[in-house]
């Protein structure tokens, strides 16, 4: 038996996800949890069914899927091309990663919704405070992967590359950037997440739309059901963007760890 489970490890997966719903239904339909705390799983059910057929406070579920799509890429799309471009001249320049690091490193550890109130007050309630905030989560993430990929580029790399007569454009063209990509690729991934995050929460405190504003608005009214489906969906969104640059990292870095 354990065995099957070593080369099947998806038998797992399967028996702990039937685990959770069991103890869900048993402590639901069994009366052990009140269902305006924790819905039924049919309740789930007929409340996601509802929000897919009526949609939600004047959008339907693909609008506030396609706005918080929307909103991520806007907001990691520009934070992190302009994130790698930065860190791979800070790579590549000592001068350059003098005068910029202060900023990167100050960015990238600091709570993004710390100045998200500051950013309403800049540019006022709308989608650009949403959009520079997760600009500003993705860039420091972006250039420090960027960056770092430059200078873990094999020195006998570029030493080869020199030897055969390739100036400064073409060793970084053919030399340093695909040699960074893999750290880059990892980058964005760590990136997306971080924006994910970010999106709901600042839809939480600042949106009339999305997914976040619609798991807090529904909250408010005491609709576990649809709290719990915009939970779930969240997830599925979540890993599908990270599934979907991993795809996109072994289709452009498909020579990485060979």
């Amino acid at each position: 038996m354990i065995g099957l489970l070593h080369r099947r490890p998806w038998i797992v997966t399967l028996i702990s996800i039937a685990a959770v719903v069991g103890a869900w239904a048993g402590a639901t339909y069994g009366g052990l949890v009140s269902d305006l705390l924790l819905p039924t799983p049919d309740e789930l059910w007929d409340g996601a069914a509802d929000l897919v057929v009526n949609g939600y406070k004047g959008y339907s579920l693909g609008a506030h899927i396609g706005l918080s799509l929307l909103r991520v890429g806007l907001g990691f799309g520009l934070g992190t091309i302009l994130g790698t471009l930065l860190g791979l001249a800070m790579g590549m320049s000592e001068v350059l990663d003098a005068l910029a690091a202060p900023f990167i490193e100050f960015l990238r550890p600091l709570p993004q919704l710390a100045y998200l109130v500051l950013l309403i007050i800049w540019f006022g309630i709308g989608e650009t405070p949403k959009i520079v905030l997760l600009f500003l989560a993705a860039l420091p993430v972006s250039a420090i992967a960027a960056r770092d990929g430059v200078r873990n580029v094999s020195g006998e790399r570029v030493r080869a590359a020199q030897s055969l007569g390739a100036n400064r454009a073409q060793i970084f063209l053919h030399v340093v950037l695909p040699s960074a990509l893999g750290e880059i690729f990892i980058g964005a991934r760590l990136s997306i997440g971080i924006v994910y995050a970010t999106l709901i929460a600042a839809e939480m405190i600042a949106g009339a739309s999305g997914i976040g504003w619609l798991i807090l608005d529904a909250g408010r009214f005491l609709r576990s059901d649809y709290v719990i489906a915009g939970v779930l969906l969240i997830a599925a969104m979540g890993i599908a963007l990270d599934r979907g640059l991993l795809l996109l990292q072994r289709r452009i870095v498909h020579w990485a760890g060979k």
